[in-house]
């Protein structure tokens, strides 16, 4: 009997340095009836190059050139290629065990499951190892060698603190999950994919396991390590703008409460990034919707002024003399 099925989806650009190690580690699995779908996003180093040489090699592979627009659309272009029932993003610079498809697939049966996740190994090449503590790979102990429905699975990510957004982090089963794509021409969009396939199929099962499968690299210059920019910015409020669209964002829910967690979370990275791009003078359009966008979401009010205060700075200009004089009328009155 054919084994199911999985069609991997590597976007890839400007990786020579890294490429042959990462489909190595694809042709080498120990699972059967595997797709390798490669979308050359525009690269303009040796990349196209070793891709053909993989693919001379390996009749389960197919390569998709297409102008430069990011990984959102080459993934998306995976997507629409893709003929296998169960789908595994891989980065171009990263590598997987040679047993992540067996071990998946493996586990989908044992939890009847239409997502599994599993963990990954962080290494880091180029780059210093204190930026370690930004980047992580292992999922909370709770978490791990259970299965959830995908609602409770975020909800109890959430509380954890142990929500990893990466879609290179689990396989699903698309036929069961809609046809959920990537918002193109931002960064950050693993955060809004990923959310969105487990609030938009909340009661679908989900298994999570603690084998490291994904080999994560941390090098210079990619999104997360290179200095944030506006297009990191802006693809973190799109995610928030997006997120707080959802029903469920309204909701006076446990899930409700862990998204607006999320989206908030969000916001203050994008705040963050906004400090570290233009320092106390980032662009007033920015501002603007940095705050519509908190004001959205379920805030405590003292966290909102301090938040509002850190994304207008000017509001202190007129907040310190109102303070003064409330001050004054309250010592007049007592």
């Amino acid at each position: 009997m054919t084994p199911e099925k999985v069609s991997i989806i590597i976007p890839v650009y400007n990786v020579e340095l890294y490429l042959a190690e990462c489909l190595s580690s694809v042709i080498s699995q120990d699972y059967d009836n595997i797709e390798i779908i490669a979308i050359d996003d525009g690269s303009t180093d040796a990349s196209p190059s070793i891709l053909e040489e993989f693919r001379a090699n390996h009749k389960n592979m197919t390569i998709q050139s297409i102008k430069n627009q990011g990984p959102s659309i080459a993934r998306n272009t995976g997507l629409e290629m893709a003929s296998g029932e169960y789908i595994l993003f891989l980065d171009s610079d990263d590598f997987i065990e040679k047993h992540t498809i067996s071990t998946c697939m493996k586990s989908f049966r044992q939890y009847q499951a239409d997502i599994v996740f599993f963990s990954a190994k962080i290494f880091y090449d180029g780059v210093e190892e204190s930026l370690g503590k930004r980047f992580r790979g292992d999922r909370a102990l709770p978490l791990q060698n259970n299965s959830f429905s995908a609602q409770s699975f975020f909800n109890q990510s959430i509380k954890l603190g142990s929500y990893l957004v990466s879609p290179c982090l689990y396989i699903y089963k698309r036929h069961s999950l809609g046809n959920i794509k990537f918002y193109p021409g931002i960064l950050h969009e693993d955060n809004l994919f990923t959310t969105r396939l487990l609030l938009e199929n909340r009661h679908a099962k989900m298994a999570c396991i603690s084998d490291q499968l994904y080999n994560r690299r941390v090098r210079p210059d990619s999104t997360m390590t290179q200095k944030k920019q506006e297009k990191h910015i802006n693809g973190l409020l799109i995610v928030a703008e997006e997120l707080l669209k959802l029903d469920l964002a309204k909701e006076n829910s446990e899930t409700g409460a862990a998204l607006n967690q999320f989206i908030q979370t969000t916001l203050i990275i994008a705040l963050d990034a906004c400090r570290q791009a233009y320092g106390n003078s980032f662009p007033y359009h920015t501002r603007k919707k940095l705050t519509i966008l908190l004001t959205q979401t379920r805030f405590k009010r003292k966290k909102v002024r301090t938040i509002a205060l850190s994304a207008i700075p000017e509001l202190r200009i007129i907040t310190q003399p109102m303070k003064k004089v409330l001050q004054s009328l309250k010592a007049i009155n007592t």
